[in-house]
């Protein structure tokens, strides 16, 4: 498996990870409507657009932000992460951590968290946050495995409903970099 920044033409792939994954974890951890609307109103299209514009702003310097894809020996796409520094000085957030299904459990998310990490630290933070929907119990096991401890909860729009979510630190970013 290697690690490396998202391209262009990974968009396409990052967009099937994405959105299958997506719809495949948070079903059942929000209202069915909401999920329903998700599903009807995101595909494929829109999401590979959104990557396109987003990894285009990183290259050409209006974005800072990184994201990374996990790429197998098949030279697939099987995960993504987008960290970025937020307001709060020295803090950064992973907005977006996936993986394909049949690969987690493997190491994948683990490599990817710390890979951002690696980015982010060269930006200048120290902190690392990831907020998680509090209803996803495998994404939550995950976060405590690799050390985050909750800092915060808040609340998130998703298709008009509020949903609670989790907020994970690791005060000393320099934990994934060993």
């Amino acid at each position: 498996m290697n690690i490396r920044p998202a391209q262009l033409e990974d968009a396409p792939a990052m967009a099937r990870v994405m959105v299958d994954t997506y719809l495949a974890a948070h079903r059942g951890q929000m209202p069915e409507a909401a999920w329903q609307k998700r599903k009807d109103e995101w595909g494929y299209a829109e999401s590979e657009a959104g990557w396109r514009r987003t990894i285009a702003a990183i290259a050409d310097g209006s974005e800072q932000m990184c994201i990374c894809v996990a790429i197998n020996d098949r030279d697939e796409v099987i995960g993504v992460v987008v960290g970025y520094p937020t307001e709060m000085p020295q803090v950064a957030e992973l907005s977006a951590l996936y993986v394909w299904p049949e690969a987690q459990g493997q190491g994948v998310g683990r490599r990817l968290v710390q890979t951002a990490a690696a980015h982010l630290t060269a930006m200048g933070c120290s902190e690392l946050q990831i907020a998680v929907l509090a209803a996803n119990e495998p994404a939550r096991r995950f976060y405590e495995a690799i050390g985050g401890t909750v800092v915060g909860e808040r609340e998130f729009d998703e298709e008009g409903f509020l949903l609670p979510e989790v907020v994970y630190g690791w005060p000393d970013i320099e934990v994934f970099l060993t």
